[in-house]
């Protein structure tokens, strides 16, 4: 190339970079040559190359990335070198083609190695959303157990279950005389029968008026949430909790809700908004108690 020949081997090699639009770092990431060893190519500062064979091998490759022709490139750099080119021990036909196949071979080992660290990463990336997902959705709460279907009743006989009408219904000979109770004895005539105890009118000790209870839960659902609530130590609900249902809860001395889908909550404590528990899909479990009650009020 003439405009090529005007130039030093080092000016060569950084014109066709920047014609290029790419920097040293850029190259060097390519072509896994040091950036400095690259800078000092176009420097014409040869004393950072390995020497002879390796030398032309990194011009080659230099070349090949920056749209020279590599072997116009080793040509230069064998004429403006002498010494540092290895010319006499320039590979033969043979030897060259299987340098070229090392090459050739390089470049793509590190396509497959960038191919396969991509999809490790996104492999990963994949199996960190599953485990996430996995753990914003509780698992729902088994069935109970059907009981036991219970054996039918025997089947009723209408024959025997068939009420005869008047005109068929008929008397015994024996019902038809009237059946006379004997009389009680004199002595049980006699027994005074006791009186019922009478109303008494005495005024018992007055009850005591119900206090309310310390918590008064009540709970909306804006979308499906999983939620377990305790009431006093005692679970009361374990389930997905449907959009639109509402739940209404007292306590005396603490509530504790497990909710699967925070955001989707809507709650108000002693009758007073309450601020949300967390954000859509996160899993929250806060305990209320008559003591921490005003923190969970907006």
């Amino acid at each position: 190339m003439p405009e090529e020949a005007q130039v030093d081997f080092g000016a060569m090699f950084r014109q066709a970079r920047e014609r290029q639009g790419l920097t040293l770092q850029q190259v060097a990431a390519v072509t896994k040559i040091s950036a400095r060893v690259l800078d000092a190519l176009e420097r014409n500062d040869v004393s950072k190359l390995p020497g002879g064979i390796f030398s032309r091998a990194f011009v080659r490759s230099y070349a090949r990335e920056i749209g020279l022709d590599p072997d116009m490139a080793i040509e230069r750099f064998s004429t403006d070198f002498p010494d540092e080119s290895g010319k006499e021990q320039l590979p033969s036909a043979k030897e060259a083609e299987d340098i070229e196949a090392f090459e050739s071979g390089r470049r793509a080992a590190t396509t497959v190695l960038q191919v396969l660290g991509l999809s490790i990463v996104a492999i990963a990336g994949v199996v960190f959303a599953m485990n996430s997902r996995a753990c914003k959705t509780p698992v729902a709460a088994p069935p109970a157990a059907s009981a036991p279907a219970q054996a039918a009743p025997p089947p009723v006989s209408v024959a025997a279950t068939q009420t005869p009408t008047p005109a068929e219904t008929t008397l015994p000979p024996s019902s038809a005389q009237p059946t006379t109770e004997p009389a009680p004895s004199t002595n049980e005539a006699a027994r005074p029968v006791p009186a019922a105890p009478a109303a008494s009118t005495t005024p018992g000790p007055a009850r005591a008026p119900q206090t309310p209870a310390a918590i008064q839960l009540g709970i909306v659902a804006q979308s499906d949430c999983w939620l377990m609530v305790k009431v006093d130590s005692n679970v009361v609900f374990e389930r997905v909790m449907r959009v639109g249902e509402q739940l209404f809860y007292q306590a005396s001395a603490s509530v504790t809700m497990s909710a699967g889908n925070a955001g989707g909550l809507v709650l108000t404590i002693n009758g007073k908004p309450a601020r949300p528990l967390g954000t859509s899909g996160q899993v929250v479990t806060a305990t209320i108690t008559p003591g921490t009650l005003a923190s969970f009020l907006q």
